[in-house]
């Protein structure tokens, strides 16, 4: 199981969204890092780059049925991936992320 903490934290996710996907605790996706001998990220840690999953995943959410694109929760249902998972892939790939909703946020003044 170390072995999936480990991929998902080389993929660029932090120890807090590596946890969520994986239903653990901060502490106990730390712990598994830290045993999988993962050399943690400085806090901050580093830009993902979108890759072609969070292209599709981003073709998803910017267009659907209806000319607006599928919420978050529709792709999960959709692709099986978890929520936290699909929402860091949409923000690598530079995606305007929607509000409840559905309408774009505002900008913070």
């Amino acid at each position: 199981m170390s072995l999936d903490v480990a991929a998902l934290y080389e993929e660029g996710l932090g120890i807090r969204s590596v946890a969520e996907e994986l239903g653990r605790s901060y502490s106990a996706a730390r712990r598994e890092l830290l045993a999988a001998g993962v050399e943690l990220r400085p806090s901050g840690g580093r830009p993902m780059e979108a890759d072609q999953l969070a292209e599709h995943l981003a073709a998803l959410y910017r267009t659907g049925q209806f000319g607006r694109g599928l919420s978050i929760r529709a792709i999960q249902k959709r692709t099986g991936l978890g929520y936290a998972f699909i929402r860091t892939r949409l923000i690598a790939a530079g995606v305007e992320m929607r509000g409840q909703h559905g309408r774009p946020r505002k900008a913070v003044a």
